[in-house]
């Protein structure tokens, strides 16, 4: 199961936990991940400094493996003059709460970013991953504190965009992964580039000569097997991770990923004001049933703070965003990260092994 990348990043299996922002990606997932011998990223969207230092740090007290640090690059766009509109829609959620009416003014708090980058190439973090936007201007930086760098793209454009501003490896992002589509430009009013997979993954893999990582509904260890035979040197899983044992998801979220299927997820702006794939809920419904177009990114996700930070604490799967990508027939219970990776790693066996029967 060694790849060139595997080597290069000392992994015993392609596999990549990916970065997931909102308290899902503990230090314990991502160590638990290291030590099973994939690689295990944190996501610092949403963290203060002195919390990613924290993080960081509860890593490398779990693990000696190297791990990761993401950071998303996407710009605030402007500050919207008034957001009672879209408050009036998520206060239906908030009564059900018994929370107060949203605020029609919405301010940014300073953002960490240059801050908590600086502290992953002091700390030298042996990988540092970047999503949402165009890395080149950071990229000499963290290569110059040893860190091998990696960023993510939706497009062979955008591929050969970041191989050309000098990363080191690229995340291909099919339109089946949970998250947010990591366009290098906000997408503004069009629609992201939605390419499936399989579609994208050998296209890129044939664009750039840096190794290419797939991501975009993969689940068990066929997918990976499959990525591999595309040209991927890695596969990176979110949706999977966030049933891990060790994750922070919520139990009602954990229930949702195990009983919805295919159909239930939406690539939609109404969770941040980004285009992100989501399971469907009321809070989505409720935005896209509005009338009015969400608030820009990030101030979707500032209007709705409290609603979401309530519904997670009182277990509500309805007004929560529920992040997650198409696999989810394929999602399982709940188990360690460490079986889950023992699982990947058997079932990308076994396909190999029926691969070479069948062409024998």
């Amino acid at each position: 199961m060694q790849t060139p990348l595997c080597a290069r990043l000392g992994l015993d299996v392609p596999i990549v936990q990916a970065p997931m922002a909102g308290g899902w990606t503990t230090p314990e997932l991502v160590a638990a991940v290291c030590n099973a011998g994939g690689l295990g990223m944190l996501a610092a969207a949403r963290l203060s400094l002195e919390q990613l230092r924290g993080q960081i740090d509860a890593v490398r007290r779990l693990t000696t493996r190297p791990f990761g640090v993401n950071f998303l690059l996407a710009a605030p766009g402007a500050a919207p003059a008034d957001a009672s509109g879209m408050q009036r829609v998520l206060d239906a959620g908030r009564a059900q709460r018994g929370l107060a009416p949203g605020s029609a003014a919405l301010a940014l708090p300073p953002s960490a970013l240059a801050a908590q980058f600086e502290l992953a190439c002091d700390a030298r973090v042996p990988v540092v991953g970047f999503a949402m936007g165009d890395p080149a201007p950071l990229v000499p930086r963290a290569q110059a504190a040893g860190a091998f760098v990696i960023a993510m793209a939706t497009s062979v454009a955008e591929a050969r965009r970041l191989e050309a501003g000098g990363v080191d490896a690229i995340v291909a992002q099919g339109s089946e992964a949970g998250g947010h589509r990591s366009c290098l430009e906000p997408p503004g009013d069009t629609a992201p580039p939605l390419i499936g997979t399989m579609a994208l993954l050998p296209q890129v893999v044939d664009a750039v000569r840096v190794p290419v990582i797939a991501t975009g509904g993969l689940m068990d260890g066929r997918g990976v097997l499959a990525a591999l035979v595309l040209g991927a040197q890695a596969a990176q899983l979110g949706t999977r991770f966030l049933l891990a044992l060790e994750a922070g998801t919520f139990p009602a979220y954990r229930q949702r990923l195990i009983e919805a299927d295919e159909t239930d997820t939406v690539v939609t702006r109404a969770l941040t004001g980004w285009p992100a794939r989501a399971v469907r809920n009321s809070v989505v419904r409720a935005v896209e049933a509005a009338g009015e177009p969400p608030l820009g990114w990030p101030y979707q996700a500032l209007a709705a703070e409290d609603l979401y930070r309530a519904a997670i604490i009182s277990g509500d799967a309805d007004w929560a965003p529920l992040l997650a990508g198409q696999g989810l027939r394929l999602a399982r219970g709940v188990s360690s990260a460490a079986e889950i990776v023992a699982a990947l790693k058997a079932e990308i066996a076994a396909g190999a092994e029926r691969l070479g029967a069948g062409f024998r």
